[in-house]
């Protein structure tokens, strides 16, 4: 499971902010989505790449009634269409897209932003490899708890009680990020806040009250 918010540090909207760039967006088109609507899926011919503007969207794949996902993205983050997993708006998000070959022929004109294309082909390998890792050998106790510790390395912010997660997550979006169901999660989750290590402070924010014994629970395997 994916075990942080972003995929990678880059943000290529950020990159692609220069006047210099503009000649780059302008083979990009905008497209509007509705939350928990299907971006692409992998009975789509088109091979596609496309950019976050805003919102987020879920990467997964799916087989009969079980859902993996493989990454959230966020505004500033890419990705193509030509895999197997489902892209789903997991708010109301607007995109950027533009054809595989137009993105090609792009990068051979923009030296620089293909230096930046590898390392986030790069973070995706890696994000990749550890939600597929996450899946085949750790329960989803472990994974849930390995998702709070990265997300309080990544995004935690220091408060008098302990780290605060703004994650926008629901306890069901959650689940789909951890590789579980609803229920499962929403019994773990109230098992460490019982045991004092987690308090929930509103739907979509955790405070995450003892990061040490979060980290050992993490640790066993």
């Amino acid at each position: 499971m994916p075990t942080r918010m972003r995929l990678t540090d880059i943000n290529l909207l950020e990159s692609l902010s220069s006047s210099e760039s503009a000649d780059f967006l302008k083979k990009f088109r905008e497209r509007r989505v509705a939350k928990k609507e299907i971006l692409y899926s992998p009975e789509d011919k088109e091979n596609l790449v496309f950019l976050v503007k805003s919102g987020r969207v879920r990467v997964y794949l799916a087989y009969e009634d079980k859902e993996f996902t493989l990454a959230i993205l966020e505004a500033g983050d890419i990705y193509s269409t030509h895999t197997r997993a489902y892209t789903q708006a997991m708010e109301d998000t607007t995109i950027l897209v533009t054809d595989v070959r137009n993105f090609q022929k792009s990068i051979t004109e923009f030296p620089a932003f293909a230096l930046t294309m590898v390392k986030v082909l790069g973070d995706l390998l890696k994000n990749s490899i550890t939600t597929i890792n996450g899946l085949v050998f750790k329960d989803t106790n472990l994974r849930l708890v390995d998702f709070l510790v990265q997300a309080a390395k990544d995004t935690g912010i220091p408060v008098e009680q302990g780290i605060k997660l703004d994650l926008g997550l629901t306890t069901e979006e959650i689940a789909l990020v951890v590789g579980a169901t609803r229920q499962t999660v929403s019994v773990l989750l109230n098992d460490l806040r019982k045991s004092g290590v987690i308090e929930r402070l509103n739907r979509g924010t955790i405070l995450i009250k003892d990061l040490e014994r979060l980290q050992e629970i993490a640790s066993v395997s």
